[in-house]
């Protein structure tokens, strides 16, 4: 499959999960929506970008197993959650709970709130959790301290956010279980699938979860700056009357251009003139993805991502952070020994890793060891994986 991707020849993408990666079809498809928007701007602005954004709607609503009122576009993950937790958390004598293992960004945006707002944050630890051997008693500690925590608070909590799949360590979360407990307490529940669509198969509307957000370029093979967010119709902003009050989702720009088959479509269909063209690839990324098999393309991309970590923890005598049903695509493996503990040369080794080798992969500390995050990805193979595993080992050779 590389040579369907517009990678530079001998550059290795080990870290498929940071960017993604688009196909040639793709790139070309967004590329013809380029060129149809400068041939004529004002007919595409004025008259036939809605219909446009419309379809790519319903073709994305169909892959999530969602209606497509309830899909918008946002340019990734982080405008996503900013637009959700920025809507729902206005009220300072509430809480809002969170996991140690949110993303960076999402992690800053409630600081933000807290120090704004006034709002009090409920951190969740699970450091203590990983590495495991059972993702069931995994699962049900999770969840257990989750609970625990929604009833020592002393002020109700409004929002608990998630994340689907968490970034580094990367874990595939028991997002159904946590948000039924938190369901149970009165919260609205905020799901983060920055990492999940196209590496795992979802229903969003299943899970139970309020709100929800994934990037279509991280594993979708969609352009960069496509995603979307589905918000269930209880939470859905209109225009008249706007509400102040934390029971809907705006977009982070009013605008008062916008077409669309809902109202709440209506408000997130424009953001002034921007490329629109990422959001409207999102159909040739799905399109792509069908030739080969969606399930095939999953199948694939995790297959691999456990055999690659079996490998690494041979080459590297070390082990796993989780059993192979905890990731999609992103496996996790502790360094070898010979790199030691030394973490500014651990910092230093995924530039090493650039310079040397032409690939990049991170690496992170949990419960003070050191692992890599590596990805998996149709265009990968078992070589790359040994290569990596050479490569740090060599790097590792004069560690302290």
């Amino acid at each position: 499959m590389l040579d369907q991707f517009q990678l530079a020849p001998g550059y290795t993408n080990l870290n498929h999960g940071s960017y993604g990666a688009t196909p040639k079809s793709v790139g070309a498809a967004q590329e013809q929506w380029r060129t149809e928007v400068e041939q004529n701007p004002d007919k595409f602005f004025r008259y036939t970008m809605w219909g446009y954004i419309d379809q790519a709607r319903q073709d994305v609503a169909a892959y999530i197993g969602a209606d497509s009122e309830d899909v918008v576009f946002v340019d990734n993950a982080s405008e996503g959650m900013n637009a959700l937790l920025k809507s729902l958390v206005v009220d300072g004598s509430t809480t809002v709970l969170y996991l140690d293992m949110a993303y960076f960004m999402v992690a800053e945006t409630l600081r933000f709130l807290r120090d704004t707002v006034g709002v009090e944050l409920i951190e969740v630890k699970t450091e203590d959790l990983l590495p495991t051997t059972s993702t069931r008693d995994f699962n049900t500690e999770l969840v257990r301290r989750v609970t625990e925590a929604l009833a020592s608070s002393d002020r109700p909590t409004a929002v608990c956010s998630f994340s689907h799949i968490t970034s580094v360590p990367a874990v595939i979360l028991p997002l159904a279980e946590l948000a039924a407990a938190c369901k149970a307490a009165g919260a609205v529940v905020v799901g983060d699938g920055a990492h999940v669509m196209g590496q795992i198969m979802v229903d969003v509307p299943s899970l139970g979860v309020d709100v929800y957000v994934s990037n279509g370029h991280k594993w979708l093979f969609s352009p960069k700056g496509s995603a979307f967010l589905w918000v269930s119709k209880q939470y859905q902003g209109t225009e008249s009357p706007y509400a102040a009050d934390g029971s809907a989702v705006y977009p982070l720009v009013t605008s008062f251009e916008g077409q669309g088959e809902s109202d709440f479509a209506k408000l997130f269909s424009y953001e002034g003139t921007k490329d629109y063209g990422a959001f409207l690839s999102f159909s040739a990324a799905i399109d792509w993805r069908s030739q080969l098999g969606e399930a095939a393309v999953i199948d694939y991309i995790h297959d691999l991502a456990v055999s690659g970590a079996e490998l690494l923890v041979s080459k590297w005598s070390s082990r796993s952070l989780t059993p192979p049903e905890m990731i999609g695509a992103m496996l996790n493996v502790e360094l070898p020994a010979a790199c030691g503990t030394n973490q500014t040369f651990i910092g230093e080794l995924p530039t090493m890793l650039l310079d040397q080798y032409n690939t990049w992969v991170p690496f992170y500390v949990w419960s003070s060891r050191s692992w890599a995050r590596v990805s998996a990805q149709v265009y990968n193979d078992l070589s790359d994986f040994a290569m990596l595993a050479d490569a740090v080992l060599a790097l590792c050779g004069g560690a302290d």
